[in-house]
């Protein structure tokens, strides 16, 4: 193997791994994305079921008392 073809092939070999790093950084960058979006759904929801519980807490605590 001469060296020009050495070097054209290891080129071709970087040049394939530098585009899937390309792809790979992009695809994380839309799982963060989506992963930020879910969490601001779980927090909402987390917000949600401690209003519902202390409702609950409040009613089974002064209901009884009237």
């Amino acid at each position: 193997m001469k060296l020009n073809e050495y070097r054209d092939e290891v080129i071709q070999k970087l040049t394939k791994v530098d585009t899937r790093q390309e792809e790979m950084i992009y695809r994380i960058g839309r799982i963060e994305k989506h992963l930020e979006k879910l969490n601001g759904h779980v927090a909402d929801h987390e917000k949600a079921l401690t209003v519902v519980k202390t409702w609950g807490t409040v009613g089974l605590v002064i209901l009884p008392l009237m």
